[in-house]
């Protein structure tokens, strides 16, 4: 007759290392956000059409430079982007490269969050966008450029009080 605990023994020493496992420090966290931050920078500077010192009207739905000193607003601001991007006609751009590393910058910040404890808001920015193709069919590249320069200035902001961060 065999011995029925030899099973359970030997699924209980698999199981080892989940009992032996420790939590992502936040500081490991905060590193790990400025380095997807600084990369996506990166990819911007390497495509960047032309300098951009303009002053344009009617884009005034897409994030400008406000300082971003809180985790709502750095995860309100990048989920802006997170729908932008996609309507934005740029041939020669990474732009699915940046959307994915947009939305693995959201899944960090929001770890973040869930350390010091936050509760995830839904933006209520998002519906004042509406449709967005309509938004930008009167200057699409013009747009576009604005759009990644607005991102880029955004994700310097985050990079700039993400050492700082106490509060949601």
């Amino acid at each position: 007759m065999r011995c029925p605990s030899l099973p359970l023994c030997g699924l209980l020493w698999f199981g080892l290392p989940l009992f032996y496992s420790r939590p992502v420090k936040i500081d490991k966290v905060k590193a790990d956000t400025k380095n997807l931050t600084r990369t996506i920078i990166a990819r911007i500077q390497e495509h960047q059409l032309f300098p951009l010192n303009l002053k344009i009207n009617g884009l005034d739905f897409i994030p400008g430079e406000r300082p971003l000193e809180s985790l709502d607003s750095m995860d309100e601001t990048l989920q802006i982007f997170q729908r932008i991007l996609p309507s934005l006609p740029m041939e020669n751009m990474p732009v699915a490269q940046i959307f994915n590393d947009i939305e693995n910058l959201r899944s960090l910040i929001q770890t973040l969050g869930s350390h010091l404890g936050c509760t995830v808001h839904k933006s209520s920015n998002l519906d004042a966008l509406g449709n967005l193709t309509e938004l930008l069919t009167t200057s699409p590249y013009t747009a576009a450029v604005v759009a990644l320069d607005r991102l880029q200035k955004c994700l310097h902001s985050i990079v700039k009080h993400l050492d700082h961060i106490q509060r949601c």
